[in-house]
């Protein structure tokens, strides 16, 4: 038998050190709850929804409730979880009124992997590519289908409102500041004009310091392996903004282990939505793990040659993003070897994992160096251990 195997992120962005503790009990309570199920047999699936939802209900995290409010003032998440044997995938983006939105994702993929019928004779939903869910639609299929709802005004807390405040005052004291200054240029009386320099006008950095997306990972007894991601995207986002939590291969990613030297492996991000997004970055890094002869060389690829030397983020300044990354293979003597690694251009990720024969979790708050630039290098580290 196999061992099992849990980790979990509770985001890529900046961590103070003030609340490092609160963001490492988050992530060791998100392992526990995980761990319990695994330890019982239930499946890497059941376990990385069951870590997703406990990072959900805790409220320091970006995900679930507490989540950062939009430009509307409103929660609005996305989620998606994989399973590795099946290669199954089901998102949801852009819903409200779901306490646990991973739960959205997970019922989809259920109904993907039945492979039921919907009706008069329409396309199964097991063939549809991409099942995601989002808006309106989404929330209607997790009222219809026994996934909790509730009032929308329960998944803000004083602290997402506080912060929505203050991001949404400065917001609007740039724009007023904006729209002066395109009054005077209407006029002529514009910097330029007056032969001087215009200043800056781009759009404050207000929302600095938030990370986003929460995440994990999972093997089973079984040596199945999943993953599963939730994020409430970023402060002040317009409505209807999907993020990559609910993207196909960008939020998250999982492939089991096959005979035929198909190394396993599950990927969970975090970061710059935009920046995972135009990368597809969880599905490349999972290429990059799965090709390369160590998990760490595979995510250091992926970071060094599809992330911050993409061609589709050239002109991007800070590229920010993080990733939780799983390796399952067999080593020369044929022994199982898992190998767990993240890595990150941001300031800092809380990180927790359970590698089923510890009688805790372990958890950390990784940080760049001191001399390096966040969206300019990366930071990376990583664990081996015999699982079988």
């Amino acid at each position: 038998m196999t061992r099992s195997f849990i980790a979990v992120h509770a985001g890529a962005g900046y961590h103070s050190k003030d609340r490092e503790p609160e963001y490492k009990k988050a992530c060791a309570e998100a392992c526990s709850q995980a761990h319990r199920l695994l330890a019982s047999g239930d499946s890497s699936l059941e376990a990385v929804c069951a870590a997703v939802i406990s990072l959900e209900n805790c409220t320091i995290t970006n995900a679930g409730t507490g989540s950062s409010l939009n430009l509307d003032g409103e929660v609005e998440c996305d989620a998606s979880i994989m399973e590795g044997s099946s290669l199954v995938y089901g998102g949801v983006g852009c819903v409200t009124g779901v306490k646990n939105p991973v739960l959205v994702a997970r019922s989809l993929l259920g109904v993907q992997q039945k492979g039921m019928f919907v009706s008069l004779g329409r396309i199964p939903l097991k063939f549809y590519f991409n099942s995601v869910l989002v808006g309106d639609g989404a929330s209607k299929w997790a009222k219809d289908n026994g996934v909790e709802v509730v009032d929308r005004k329960l998944l803000k807390t004083d602290a997402s409102l506080k912060t929505y405040d203050s991001h949404k005052r400065k917001l609007d004291q740039h724009e007023e500041r904006m729209k002066r200054k395109r009054a005077k240029w209407q006029t002529g009386d514009s910097p330029k004009a007056r032969g001087e320099q215009e200043g800056d006008t781009t759009h404050p950095c207000i929302i600095q310091g938030v990370q986003d997306t929460v995440g994990a990972i999972a093997m089973d007894t079984d040596g199945n392996i999943s993953a599963a991601v939730s994020s409430g995207g970023i402060s002040l986002k317009h409505s209807g903004r999907l993020g990559p939590a609910a993207m196909y291969g960008a939020g998250c990613w999982a492939h089991n282990w096959k005979s035929d030297k198909k190394t396993g492996v599950a990927i969970t991000t975090s970061g710059s939505g935009e920046h995972l997004m135009r990368t597809l970055f969880a599905q490349k890094c999972a290429e990059c793990v799965q090709t390369q002869e160590s998990g760490s060389l595979g995510v250091s690829m992926a970071f060094r040659d599809h992330f911050l030397g993409n061609f589709y983020l050239a002109g991007i300044q800070q590229k920010l993003g993080g990733v939780l990354a799983l390796r399952l293979d067999k080593d020369e003597e044929s022994a199982m070897m898992l190998e767990v690694i993240w890595g990150h251009t941001t300031d800092s990720m809380c990180i927790g994992y359970w590698d089923g024969q510890r009688n805790k979790p372990k958890v950390l708050v990784s940080r760049l160096p001191e001399n390096s630039e966040a969206g300019k290098s990366f930071k990376m580290e990583g664990k081996v251990f015999s699982v079988s």
